[in-house]
């Protein structure tokens, strides 16, 4: 009686035992195809966080790009810069005529200086700063007279044109 009762024991412990592996295995396979179901679940109806990790991964991806053409740009040859010590010689120091009519002013040597600020301002523009120095224009003339509003008071308004060629100064040795 003594072997039936280990028998069954050793019957029951191994029935147990299988058992309590069998309700494990059904558990952990439950579990994992639970876990892959969520995720095949949240894919299908746009889930905000996987959108958001795959957003995530797209901008990391996108610095290490950038970073990398940085390293990149790094790498390139670099030039050296050019600096001149003699000024460019033109043949050409002047530009074609310009001609400006000032504003008005109550005398005719008035009326030349607005004419020479309208003219310098016009140079400045067109060619640059070094066209708009007055005393270096050639051929320049003043054509003068009463303007058009009349007067005023008694008062005897006039307008001049000036009409020049813009020159750059000579280079000086010295700068």
């Amino acid at each position: 009686m003594g072997a039936f009762l280990s028998s069954r024991k050793a019957i029951f412990s191994t029935a147990l035992t299988g058992g309590v592996f069998l309700i494990a295995m059904s558990a952990m396979t439950g579990c994992a195809s639970a876990q892959s179901w969520s995720w095949w679940e949240s894919e299908a109806h746009g889930d905000t966080i996987a959108r958001q990790a795959r957003q995530q991964r797209r901008v990391i991806r996108q610095q290490e790009r950038a970073a990398e053409l940085r390293r990149e740009r790094r790498q390139e040859v670099r030039r050296a810069r050019i600096i001149r010590t003699a000024p460019v010689v033109s043949h050409d120091k002047c530009r074609p005529d310009l001609a400006v009519v000032g504003d008005q002013y109550a005398s005719e040597s008035g009326a030349q200086g607005e004419a020479d600020k309208a003219w310098m301002q016009t140079a400045r523009w067109q060619w640059g700063e070094r066209y708009m120095a007055r005393e270096n224009a050639v051929d320049a003339t003043y054509e003068c007279g009463r303007s058009s509003v009349g007067s005023v008071v008694g008062q005897v308004f006039y307008r001049c044109r000036l009409t020049a060629k813009p020159c750059r100064p000579d280079a000086s040795p010295g700068k």
